[in-house]
């Protein structure tokens, strides 16, 4: 091969400076004139295309860099920034290729081997990732990067003392390291160990200036202490430093809905549930087409059992006469796309044309949340709730049922903002979706009916904050509903909605509570573990359960520690007749 020209050299020696000072312009310019000369020289088709993708021309920076280490196979850098692109346009499986292709070439390569991890537990492979983390320490490379990256991955896994350790060994090599610090906060978050979380993202944030993740997690610290006023003015920091940052709305409309007994006025409180909502459909459903064929930020398709539940109350809202902007044209892409993907699996992620997702977006991006009328009442007076109340402690475990539960104004309210609100946004392995409060589930209704419980039991809700209210809809092809779990609450007040007439078997279809609790120590992830390790705890306790049918307008009240889980299920496949329960959660388990 011969040697570059002394003007090629040139141009190349010109266009590395120009890049490394940001000057993507004329690094571009004189790379390509370089290419012009030499079109196979390996370092401007590498570092051109390092340009392209640094400023969001994905496609163009593949074909560069593909073509680098093409020209030169044995250099890992290339594969390693070839996955990075790869990963950028929602190529997850080329980008592994990609890391690997490089891992073989140097296979301790630091860089390559924390992309990887993180890679890897991005696409739900923790242990995998882990894996690739603990591969790089048993080489010998105990950087601040790994341990920290292999801390998270821990946290992912349900083992925070764990990632504990990873964190305060990379604050060994790194004292005072503001991310590292910030990784270690929600560790000890997770061990609600609370006052020092609150330590740590302080320190973190004395030790890098607007430090929004470290003011987002000691919030988060602050409002599980109960210092709401605190967590509040967090969040709000955030957001003016970050405005379209999700997890700062939601967690902000989460706090109002808790704070909403400290005085905070019932239409500040859903304000900030709307401006949620608002702010997640605008990131969820952007008004530009994703490469990858998806929607939102990572360009992650919707699934196929989403989309089907869409058209649904679509065509709903449609025989109503409920204006919702762009509903027509979504109508006729989302059957073209269902046709199109009949075959594949009601779980499948759809791959989108941009034609489509143009077509879709306009809809599912819009705000609509069904007005609620104004009632005296929401739970039904004619009940006598003292002796509810009394029969609720005399229980062991505590746990009983409501027979109608709500008023019929109150029931009929409930059932069209269930069926009219655009606010069904959560998808579960399932088959159902989910609702929450601090995402637009929620209304003066939602909150009247918590102050109302206050008034009429209050020796069960006590001073309990309202800490989560969601609703859960499922699929009327689906037997089976929420795994078994127990809730991070005191009190769980869970209801049913869908009329009777739907659901094709009345001994089952509501909920099967078990009479052994969580363990007070357990943590929220051993609360929430797999199916099979809670079963197996069950029986090691000799538990049984209490079946609970299900009907309309029957409310299920119980200590939230108890295990339970929904039913079997049989409903008839009609939009109207989805099974959807409304779940309300009071104070928090574990101090």
């Amino acid at each position: 091969m011969s040697s570059p020209s002394t003007a090629v050299v040139s141009q190349l020696q010109q266009a590395m400076q120009a890049h490394s000072s940001g000057q993507f312009d004329v690094a571009r310019y004189l790379y390509q004139a370089v290419l012009a000369q030499a079109p196979a020289n390996f370092d401007a088709l590498h570092h051109l295309g390092m340009v392209e993708t640094q400023t969001g021309n994905l496609p163009a920076a593949i074909t560069l860099l593909e073509r680098a280490a093409k020209a030169e196979p044995r250099v890992p850098d290339v594969h390693n920034n070839l996955a990075y692109a790869f990963q950028r346009i929602g190529r997850p499986q080329d980008a592994l290729a990609s890391y690997e292709r490089a891992l073989t070439i140097r296979p301790d390569d630091i860089d390559v081997l924390n992309n990887l991890g993180m890679l890897l537990r991005t696409l739900g492979r923790p242990e995998d990732s882990l894996r690739v983390f603990d591969r790089a320490l048993d080489a010998g490379k105990r950087f601040i990067d790994i341990l920290s990256n292999r801390g998270n991955t821990l946290l992912s896994l349900g083992r925070p003392q764990e990632a504990l350790a990873s964190f305060d060994e990379a604050l060994r090599l790194a004292p005072g390291h503001p991310v590292v610090l910030n990784n270690r906060s929600i560790a000890l978050h997770e061990l609600t160990r609370y006052e020092e979380a609150v330590a740590d993202s302080t320190a973190a944030l004395a030790a890098r200036a607007h430090y929004a993740d470290a003011a987002l997690n000691r919030g988060n610290a602050l409002r599980a202490l109960g210092r709401r006023d605190e967590a509040r003015a967090d969040y709000r920091q955030v957001l003016s430093w970050r405005p379209d940052d999700l997890k700062a709305r939601q967690n902000l409309a989460a706090l109002s809905i808790a704070a909403v007994d400290d005085g905070l006025d019932t239409q500040a409180v859903l304000e900030d549930s709307r401006a949620s909502l608002q702010a997640t459909l605008r990131a969820e459903f952007p008004r530009t087409a994703a490469p990858s064929g998806g929607f939102g930020p990572e360009g992650v398709g919707i699934s196929r059992f989403r989309l089907r539940h869409d058209v649904g109350q679509a065509l709903h809202l449609q025989d109503y006469g409920v204006p919702v902007a762009g509903i027509k044209d979504f109508l006729k892409a989302a059957g073209d796309v269902l046709d199109r993907t009949r075959d594949q699996p009601d779980l499948a992620k759809l791959a989108l044309t941009a034609r489509e997702q143009l077509a879709l977006a306009p809809y599912l991006g819009a705000v609509h949340v069904h007005p609620m009328p104004t009632l005296p009442h929401c739970l039904n007076p004619d009940q006598d709730w003292a002796r509810i109340e009394r029969d609720y402690f005399a229980h062991t475990p505590e746990l009983l049922h409501i027979d109608d539960f709500l008023t019929p104004e109150a029931l009929a309210a409930f059932q069209q903002f269930n069926l009219r609100s655009r606010v069904w946004l959560d998808e579960y392995t399932n088959q159902y979706l989910g609702a929450f409060g601090n995402k637009g589930f929620a209304s003066q209704l939602h909150l009247q009916l918590a102050r109302e419980l206050r008034q009429r039991m209050p020796r069960v809700f006590r001073d309990y904050p309202l800490n989560q209210m969601w609703g859960f809809k499922y699929d009327a092809t689906l037997e089976k509903g929420i795994n078994v779990h127990a809730d991070f609450a005191d009190v769980n007040l869970n209801f049913w909605t869908t009329p009777d007439e739907y659901n094709l078997d009345p001994a089952h279809g509501g909920l099967k509570v078990y009479d052994v609790p969580a363990p007070t120590d357990w943590s929220f992830q051993q609360y929430n573990a797999a199916a099979a390790d809670i079963h197996a705890f069950l029986a090691s306790h000799g538990s049984k359960f209490v079946r609970v049918p299900y009907r309309c307008n029957r409310a299920v009240l119980f200590n939230s520690a108890l295990f339970h889980e929904t039913d079997e299920l049989h409903f008839a496949d009609a939009y109207e007749g989805r099974r959807v329960n409304m779940t309300y959660l009071f104070g928090r388990q574990l101090a």
